[in-house]
């Protein structure tokens, strides 16, 4: 009797199901940009990396270097992307004598969300343990101390940005002499710090082709700078267009939009088409090879907002998806921001007490969407990522889903597929959707054996109770995935074969990404232990979730067969009536 009502538990909800949506997908890329499964690194603000780095080459977390080597495994050969900055970069300054505190706030009346700091070379000494440790990492910092960083950081060192938003130096008062500070007084004082460069410490920085600007961000027009000849001047020299972004502005405590803005794809189309005649030209005309970056985004600036940002529906995936489309128009990286604690936004919390103290860590929503991307994006010769306008989800906002394809760069050949089901399960009955892939979409080998793996949250606006593949953070405290055990929150992966066609159920809200052939392999970083975590608990296998809600939420099962079980078990309720 037990197998009986497993059987009905597994499969009685496609019984409530709505009509399958049907996904169209081109056997061809439809462009030939290409990007890699580091894609999404993390941005934090300098005044407060210690509070994640440590203080010393001693005192950096343990868990710390377990979240960023449970994102280095994902990413393949490729480093984890970083980058260090945000409003205090320009104002703090670099102390080469100073060898501790890593970080020392600067006394003065500064703005809550411009701490500057003086910091010494001590911070290179932690960059270079912590890429050491993970297996590699790209730094993209600031530009005040690129002798000092380039010796130390090496290979591990990506680039330098010259200036934080600049479009903003009125506002900010970082030009109290200057009334309006324009474009042509920017690209003026680049031409005079890039020219600095050619003798440092360590040599001609020019020469490494390393730099990065405009970094604008909210009241200058990209289109407009590069007419104005930005990279006509720079163009030898830079690695990197960079920007900036917030879908909404909260410095002033006033939030216009709820979650209900971040779970419309269509939204999301049109935040990543900001800037987008300028992103045009940079994409299109790469002949110094340019890439086009998102020096920092998150869903709202200052710091976020409490009960929006911190959410399963944004913090998790709104990111992924708008990361996605970032790939799919022309950027080739994007840094998510991360702050001091109490910060609404933050990928993960340190534990109380001093920074680099042992202690609990807390996994916030945003994390998982590094973990999901970084999977998602993973190819053998770079991804080519398509947004798939799922029943004109691109323009129409009452479609509550969207999907992308992912190609690899070298055959064109559908490597992942991509499903958000942004449905509100508190006031839809069919909440589980339905994605009718077609056959042809995967080629016959990788067709057959398919393994889908899901994202799934508590509701919309969990903070805790969410995991990836069955697997989840919440409860571990020490930056590792534990087994979600049999949570009916946690959806663990399904095997499907895709050879005449599939369907691929995704519950609300969450997602699912279709990887064809398999999971893509984990890498092994070559990270120690750099302290003793002795006063951490150890976690066990499986995390301590709850388990009393609903029972099994979704299967996913070859369309043609999903009708007959789907009659079978009708068949067998209706005998023991």
């Amino acid at each position: 009797m037990s197998s009986f009502f497993a059987l009905v538990a597994f499969c009685a909800l496609p019984l409530v199901l709505a009509d399958a949506i049907h996904v169209s997908v081109p056997s061809t890329p439809p462009s030939n940009h290409i990007v890699q499964p580091n894609f999404l690194g993390i941005s934090f603000e300098l005044s407060f990396v210690s509070e994640y780095f440590g203080n010393d080459t001693t005192t950096i977390p343990q868990p710390f270097v377990n979240y960023l080597s449970t994102l280095r495994n994902r990413i393949g050969n490729q480093p984890l992307r970083m980058r260090l900055g945000g409003n205090s970069m320009d104002d703090s300054l670099y102390v080469p004598t100073q060898t501790t505190p890593m970080l020392q706030l600067i006394s003065g009346d500064f703005n809550f969300d411009d701490q500057p700091v003086h910091y010494g070379p001590v911070l290179w000494d932690v960059l270079a343990t912590v890429a050491t440790n993970i297996g590699g990492a790209a730094y993209l910092i600031g530009h005040d101390f690129l002798g000092s960083a380039t010796q130390r950081l090496g290979d591990s060192l990506d680039g330098f940005l010259l200036g934080n938003e600049p479009d903003l130096y009125t506002a900010h008062g970082n030009r109290p002499h200057i009334k309006n500070y324009t474009t042509a007084i920017y690209i003026d004082e680049f031409r005079t710090s890039s020219d600095h460069l050619t003798n440092t410490t360590a040599g001609n920085i020019l020469s490494k082709h390393d730099l990065g600007g405009p970094t604008i961000c909210c009241d200058w027009n990209l289109d407009a700078l590069l007419d104005d000849g930005y990279t006509s001047a720079f163009g030898d020299i830079l690695k990197y267009i960079s920007l900036q972004h917030y879908p909404q502005n909260n410095c002033f405590g006033f939030n216009k939009y709820k979650i209900s803005y971040y779970v419309q794809h269509s939204n999301v189309v049109e935040l990543a088409s900001w800037q987008g005649a300028g992103v045009k030209k940079v994409v299109s005309n790469r002949i110094n090879n340019q890439q086009l970056i998102m020096s920092e985004f998150n869903s709202a600036s200052c710091g976020g907002i409490p009960g929006l940002s911190d959410t399963f529906a944004v913090g998790s995936l709104w990111t992924i998806d708008y990361a996605l489309q970032l790939a799919s128009v022309g950027y080739s990286a994007a840094y998510l921001h991360t702050r001091e604690r109490g910060i609404s936004y933050n990928l993960f919390t340190p534990p109380p007490g001093p920074n680099g103290a042992p202690g609990l860590w807390t996994t916030n929503p945003p994390f998982y969407s590094l973990l999901v991307t970084a999977e998602a994006l993973r190819s053998q010769n770079g991804s080519i990522v398509s947004d798939l306008n799922i029943n004109g989800s691109r323009t129409n906002p009452n479609v509550k889903y969207s999907g992308y394809a992912v190609y690899d760069a070298g055959d064109s050949t559908v490597q992942q597929l991509v499903f958000f089901n942004f449905a509100n399960v508190s006031s839809s009955l069919n909440s589980t959707a339905l994605f009718d892939v077609p056959s042809g979409v995967f080629n016959a080998t990788s067709g057959k054996n398919v393994v889908v793996k899901y994202l799934v949250g508590n509701s919309m606006q969990e903070k805790k109770n969410i995991a990836w593949g069955g697997q989840t953070f919440a409860n571990a405290g020490n930056g590792e995935l534990v087994s979600a055990g049999n949570a009916s929150w946690a959806v663990p992966d399904a095997q499907l074969d895709c050879t005449n066609g599939c369907t691929v159920q995704v519950p609300a809200p969450g997602m699912a990404v279709v990887f064809a052939g398999g999971l893509p392999p984990k890498t092994s970083s070559t990270s120690t232990t750099l302290l003793s975590t002795s006063s951490t608990p150890s976690t066990s296998a499986t995390a301590d979730v709850n388990t009393s809600s609903a029972a099994v939420r979704l299967t996913s099962v070859p369309s043609r067969i999903f009708p007959i079980i789907v009659s079978i078990v009708v068949t067998i309720i209706v005998a023991t009536l």
